[in-house]
């Protein structure tokens, strides 16, 4: 199997649909999809076998694949839910006293946030967040910024490798350094990173790596894993407690209940299927071509907004053009989002609303050309 120019063909995508939202969710190739049909079959074959005497087994054979993958040690990783389902679990593992704090960002993804408030708040603690200048971000701003927040009461600092929104790609290794450098502990939201950049888990310095193989990855959806170094995997548990609990990490995390393990045990799959086109071409391919997509909108919508080169992976904002009959509020984008599914057919991200502004977060992916970023601009420009 070849990168080709049109590889739509692979996924199962509506075919009348403009599909610019890879991040929110990911697109499952036709492959992988038919692996994760072919294990719920073999499930059902015998559920009692499988379920009760096979699960465990094949469950950690699939995470030291993942371990490897991301040159992580064997039984380092635990295969979870999602990233929120893994950074749940380190924040619950936290003992927290009065006064102390977690630190977080501005762009800290939402559910990964209320989670560190809803943890902290409960022991009496409190979440500090570091404001990271966006729009024209810069990635010393980011360091300096993570540096100015922390405190001698901060216990923990939540770091994104790839943030959500903005879609901005963090000098996360250098943010890990000057935490370790004040003896804090580090959870990276690594939610977006897997797929997108080349990826050495160890070598960033971080305390715990939680990601998403759902969303760059193909790997069907409801598959994340979390990493923890040797120092820290006391007191990790999954969030669903079950009976495996009283073994070690990442063991405790093989059972818990009665769950459908067809994603995660089509991870080899999803891998496969990147390396038959070639990681380092698909995500080359996607880098370009979304700078491509961003030059053309940019023309198109007058805009020069844009996130600097060495922040951006295979996704990343557009400020729309000025005029729109949308208010620059989080009511306005949502409205935004909608009108260009239900009018033209385009699934896009109108992620944020700042400074008199809404902007655009847009993907690229193989399943894209050029033609669908020039669809989106003549859309955006048509709704005057």
């Amino acid at each position: 199997m070849m990168l080709t120019a049109d590889s739509k063909w692979l996924f199962p995508l509506d075919p009348n649909l403009i599909y610019l939202n890879h991040g929110a969710f990911g697109v499952t190739p036709h492959d992988v999809l038919n692996e994760k049909r072919r294990i719920l079959v073999e499930i059902e074959k015998n559920p009692v076998d499988f379920l009760q005497f096979k699960i465990r087994e094949r469950w950690q054979q699939i995470a030291n694949i993942v371990a490897e993958r991301f040159l992580c040690d064997e039984n380092s990783v635990a295969i979870v839910d999602n990233a929120t389902d893994g950074a749940v679990a380190v924040l619950r593992a936290l003992s927290l006293k009065p006064g102390e704090e977690i630190l977080i960002t501005q762009l800290t993804y939402n559910a990964i946030s209320l989670a560190a408030r809803h943890i902290a708040e409960a022991q009496g603690a409190r979440v500090n967040v570091a404001m990271l200048r966006f729009p024209d971000p810069d990635p010393q701003q980011f360091i300096e910024a993570v540096q100015q927040a922390l405190t001698p009461q901060t216990r923990l600092a939540i770091l994104d490798h790839i943030t959500s929104s903005p879609a901005l790609l963090t000098p996360l290794k250098e943010m890990i350094e000057t935490c370790r450098a004040r003896g804090i502990p580090v959870l990276v939201d690594g939610a977006h990173a897997p797929g997108q950049i080349e990826l050495d888990i160890p070598d960033l310095g971080a305390d715990w790596y939680v990601a998403n193989l759902h969303k760059w990855y193909f790997v069907p959806r409801g598959c994340g894993f979390l990493w923890a170094a040797a120092g820290a995997r006391t007191g990790l548990m999954p969030n669903v407690l079950s009976s495996d609990i009283l073994y070690p990490f990442p063991y405790n995390f093989g059972w818990t209940g009665t769950r459908d393990p067809s994603s995660w045990l089509a991870i080899p799959a999803g891998f496969d299927f990147m390396d038959r086109l070639g990681e380092a071409q698909v995500r080359r391919h996607n880098h370009e071509l979304l700078g491509d997509g961003i030059a053309l909108l940019t023309r198109m919508w007058k805009s020069s907004a844009t996130m600097p080169r060495r922040m951006r992976a295979c996704m990343s904002v557009v400020s729309a053009p000025d005029g729109l009959p949308y208010p620059p509020t989080d009511q306005g984008r949502a409205l935004l989002e909608v009108d260009l599914k239900e009018r033209f057919k385009i699934i896009v991200g109108a992620s944020i609303a700042s400074q008199g502004r809404i902007w655009l977060r847009i993907t690229a992916q193989i399943y894209n050309d050029i033609r669908d970023y020039e669809k989106l601009g003549r859309a955006v420009l048509s709704l005057w």
